[in-house]
């Protein structure tokens, strides 16, 4: 039987030496389980071919069904995923045209200026990956199956990382656990640190959920929630979500507060 549990690789020598907080992990976490994934271990890596060809193998020995790696994407000599991914999928690197051509196009350059050396190695890619563009940087995103495992590697800054996933793991992710898991988006009239204990109270009663908050995006209809379950025992993700649901309005009731859920689109 296929494991369902996702993995993330922090790659970088600078997070590990406590120089940069690895914030993408955190935010990378959350949002897979919103997509309905299980995220089972968050691993970061310095910039060591060894070490990260070893990891990373051993994840595939776990049979991770997804892998998902940040950083180690750039232009310089310590900028190592390409060849570990490569080596771990036993094939060559090489720089796809069109993503230089993308790069030529979104930068107004000729495609001689966008094949400079730097730009050139930020732009390759296991010979094995399924390519993605990079919507807001220049590394791709890219994607090599290895055995029971999907691995997609993403370049390390916030922005692109957010920008890659959004764009091209997150409905993978999506479609890949559609069947396990279900979701709905209500709105609570309180801030977030009143929410927080209210949102830990339905994950410790229902451990199969998962609440996820949005205070960057509260409106006049409250602080938008989601609400992410996977099946556990059988049990119908729908019939799991409506008892979460119901948990959750039960001890906002508690403490004085409203849910309310997402207005259908278009209405």
């Amino acid at each position: 039987m296929r494991n369902d549990d996702v993995e993330i690789f922090a790659i970088g020598t600078e997070l590990v030496t406590g120089l940069i907080l690895d914030t993408n992990s955190h935010w990378l976490a959350g949002e897979v389980a919103v997509a309905g994934g299980d995220v089972r271990r968050i691993t970061a890596l310095a910039d060591d071919f060894d070490a990260l060809t070893a990891e990373l193998r051993a994840a595939v020995g776990r049979r991770a069904r997804v892998i998902i790696t940040t950083g180690g994407l750039g232009p310089t000599p310590d900028d190592l995923t390409v060849e570990a991914v490569a080596e771990l999928a036993g094939c060559g690197i090489h720089t796809p045209r069109d993503v230089l051509e993308d790069y030529a196009r979104r930068r107004g350059i000729s495609l001689e200026e966008a094949s400079s050396p730097p730009r050139l190695k930020m732009g390759t890619v296991p010979a094995a990956a399924r390519v993605h563009l990079n919507p807001v940087g220049w590394a791709p995103c890219f994607m090599v199956q290895v055995e029971d495992s999907s691995v997609w590697c993403m370049p390390g800054p916030p922005r692109e990382v957010q920008g890659c996933f959004r764009a091209h793991i997150q409905p993978v992710i999506e479609r890949m656990f559609a069947g396990q898991s279900a979701r709905l988006r209500v709105f609570i009239d309180a801030h977030e640190s009143e929410t927080s204990p209210l949102m830990q109270s339905v994950m410790r009663r229902i451990p199969a959920a998962y609440l996820k908050a949005y205070v960057g995006m509260s409106s006049p209809e409250g602080l938008p929630v989601d609400i992410v379950v996977r099946s556990e025992d059988g049990v119908a993700p729908k019939e799991l979500l409506q008892q979460a649901y119901d948990e959750f309005c039960a001890v906002a009731a508690e403490s004085g507060k409203t849910v309310t859920m997402e207005a259908p689109a278009g209405s």
